[in-house]
């Protein structure tokens, strides 16, 4: 089952490419009178490698959208078992995942330079039995990943649910 995500997840990304090549393509219509787009990303994925992928997504649709005279306003909240991927301590990390685990953690180091906020759930971390100090400095922790967001939507941030 995870080779199949993997396969779906790359060949998605390499759809983007071709076809953003392909043929110019863009948000018009959608983006029509906006200034700036405030997301909060809810992300539960358990699956390091996809988690990987998402975070460069979301790297990308920052770029998609500065390109396109719209300043994104992002904040990731992780929740759940992903907050294990975001410590600087990797024992327990099997092998096999700790190359997407390198490339989730640098990704998020050079995206919070420019401007994205990424947070992890306090609770998660509780039932991960990982302490706030052992997360990597680009994440913050909070007290309660579910709050952050319910907080942020009715700032006026529009949540993706990334499950």
């Amino acid at each position: 089952m995870q080779r199949f995500i993997l396969a779906a997840l790359f060949l998605s990304l390499g759809c983007l490419f071709t076809t953003a090549q392909a043929e110019k393509l863009n948000d018009t219509p959608a983006l029509s009178g906006l200034h700036d787009a405030k997301a909060v990303f809810l992300v539960n994925m358990r699956n390091p490698a996809a988690v990987d992928h998402l975070v460069r997504v979301i790297g990308l649709t920052r770029k998609q959208l500065l390109q396109q005279k719209v300043t994104p306003h992002f904040i990731v909240v992780f929740i759940g078992p992903d907050v294990a991927f975001l410590t600087k301590d990797r024992r327990g990390i099997p092998y096999t995942e700790e190359r997407d685990i390198a490339g989730i953690q640098g990704e998020i180091l050079k995206l919070s330079h420019k401007g994205i906020q990424f947070q992890a759930c306090g609770v998660a971390l509780h039932g991960m039995d990982v302490s706030p100090s052992m997360l990597i400095p680009s994440v913050t922790p909070v007290e309660n990943g579910f709050i952050s967001t319910i907080a942020y939507q009715e700032k006026g941030y529009a949540l993706v649910p990334v499950y």
